[in-house]
């Protein structure tokens, strides 16, 4: 099977939207946000409506996998940035709980979904739960992606009791041997077990939460595919695939990443808000591993408001130049792949 060169996940969103809606987490006033924001998008207007309708919050970037395509063997997290030799690492952190908790305060009544992971792994977050609850008393969608080896009954039972909505686990193999492949540090078999514990706590807390088995496809573990469908199949899982990245290791034996620009704006500028740990409000996801990249401002708990970022004088610019001079006019947007608003792949 050739996985699809960019997954929209189109059943994915169809299946959340009525579950959004059955939850009350979809109002008229988040769909007009949504419409007007992606209208603003079509138009190329430098402003967009009054709030983004994702919110994308960068936790916290350390992760306890090691994959080779995200980072080398000391855990420095690769950093895209061609000049990153003379410009330095990535540097991390975590967001203070309450500086999440006041952006998605301020943006509850239009914004659609809080995305509650960008580079690491959301279940070192220790506040993951309650901020899954208060985003869930706040009307918000939420949504995470995790490598899966940190659930246990507790954080497991803890988000889903919360209201989570979205759970992504990634997954590149089903034995021992294609799974440690890109995988540092990870028992594929305790994963697979902590898989079934949380599958089994959708149905005893009666959540409605989707849980989507990530499969990253390589040429190496292609011939696995028929298993993780049957496991999938055997524990109410959605199952999905994605190209894999092949750095890290597995450059020139891998399909390598598309390197061309892509003759499109991006829809990221007029529809979702990156917050990196340290408050940096940045143009997009790929900033988080992007060093040296200016920031539209760098937020303040209780008092930066976010819909004078979204629509300030650095977000207006960026969206003139985005679409008058396409991506070509940035660095960071000349590499990327991206479309649409998703998942990156």
């Amino acid at each position: 099977m050739n996985p699809p060169k960019h997954n929209h996940y189109i059943f994915l969103k169809i299946k959340l939207f009525f579950a959004a809606w059955a939850s009350g987490k979809i109002t008229v006033r988040k769909l007009w946000n949504v419409f007007i924001c992606s209208l603003a998008y079509v138009c190329k207007w430098q402003k967009s409506a009054a709030f983004p309708f994702i919110l994308s919050l960068e936790l916290w970037n350390e992760c306890n996998a090691g994959c080779l395509f995200c980072r080398d063997g000391k855990g420095h997290i690769y950093n895209i940035n061609p000049e990153a030799a003379a410009v330095g690492s990535i540097s991390k952190g975590k967001m203070p709980v309450e500086m999440a908790k006041d952006i998605i305060s301020q943006a509850k009544d239009d914004a659609l979904v809080a995305v509650l992971y960008t580079n690491g792994e959301p279940l070192l977050y220790k506040d993951l739960g309650r901020l899954v609850a208060h985003a869930t008393s706040s009307g918000l969608m939420t949504v995470i992606a995790t490598n899966g080896l940190l659930f246990n009954e507790h954080n497991a039972r803890e988000i889903l009791e919360a209201g989570i909505d979205f759970i992504k686990i990634q997954l590149g193999g089903f034995t021992p041997d294609v799974y440690n492949v890109q995988i540092r540090y990870g028992d594929v078999e305790k994963l697979k077990e902590n898989i079934r514990m949380v599958a089994r706590l959708r149905r005893a807390t009666k959540s409605h939460a989707v849980i989507l088995i990530d499969w990253i496809t390589y040429h190496y573990n292609r011939h696995q595919i028929p298993l993780i469908r049957r496991f999938c199949k055997e524990n109410d899982l959605m199952l999905s695939f994605r190209q894999g990245n092949p750095r890290g290791g597995l450059e020139g034996k891998e399909t390598p990443l598309p390197t061309e620009t892509l003759n499109m704006s991006c829809d990221w500028l007029w529809k979702a808000m990156q917050v990196n740990f340290n408050g940096d409000v940045l143009q997009c996801c790929e900033g988080v591993i992007w060093s040296q990249l200016k920031p539209y401002t760098t937020y303040q708990t209780g008092t930066s408001k976010v819909g004078d970022i979204w629509n300030g004088p650095q977000a207006r610019a960026t969206r003139r130049l985005m679409a008058t001079q396409g991506r070509s006019s940035m660095p960071i947007c000349r590499q990327c792949q991206r479309r649409g608003v998703c998942f990156k792949w």
